[in-house]
């Protein structure tokens, strides 16, 4: 028991005890209600951007996705404005207070504010070499695909000259058969006279 009490302390004593220099970066959802138009909602954008930077936030990415359908009411409403912010943010009150002004703010029907990690040079290469193995995947695949249906068209358009010269070779046949009664029939008259 004491032995994980002493461990436990080592560990405190090698953590570092500054933060790195770097803020960190958020991610907020806003949705606002549907009983605004769409220069009614330029306003609330701003306000909300407003209580970022008064926060002392540093907005990197905003993005207005417009009004959407939602997959279900919230508070009454079917469709609604969806608006991205991506921001850098010291960590500790200042998050908080941006989430209770949100909260508080009647125009505002949803948010929701996550710590988005910031990708390294490395895991953006290793990112871009996936979607590369993807996009490859996926046009091997539409390759094969197109081979498939060129097979199968030239399967089935050796299947239609098949059917084709059987109904013609089935036509002359029937034709050697009609001869031949006309030629019994003639070999009938003949035996007649």
């Amino acid at each position: 028991m004491f032995e994980n009490f002493k461990l436990k302390i080592e560990n405190l004593t090698t953590m570092p005890r500054t933060k790195s220099s770097e803020l960190p970066h958020y991610e907020l959802l806003c949705l606002f209600s549907n009983k605004f138009s769409e220069t009614e909602v330029e306003p609330i954008k701003a306000s909300v951007v407003k209580i970022i930077n008064d926060q002392g936030g540093k907005i990197t990415l905003e993005d207005y996705w417009g009004k959407k359908k939602l997959a279900y009411r919230v508070d009454g409403f079917r469709n609604g404005y969806y608006y991205l912010l991506e921001f850098d943010l010291e960590q500790g009150s200042k998050l908080n207070e941006i989430t209770n002004r949100l909260r508080l703010s009647k125009d505002v029907l949803r948010h929701q504010v996550i710590k988005k990690h910031q990708k390294t040079a490395d895991e953006i290469a290793e990112d871009s070499k996936i979607a590369a193995k993807i996009a490859a995947r996926k046009d091997e695949a539409e390759k094969t695909e197109t081979i498939k249906k060129e097979a199968k068209a030239k399967e089935a358009k050796l299947e239609t000259e098949k059917t084709e010269k059987l109904k013609s070779e089935n036509d002359t046949r029937a034709d050697l058969k009609d001869l031949d009664e006309e030629l019994d029939k003639i070999i009938d008259a003949a035996n007649l006279l």
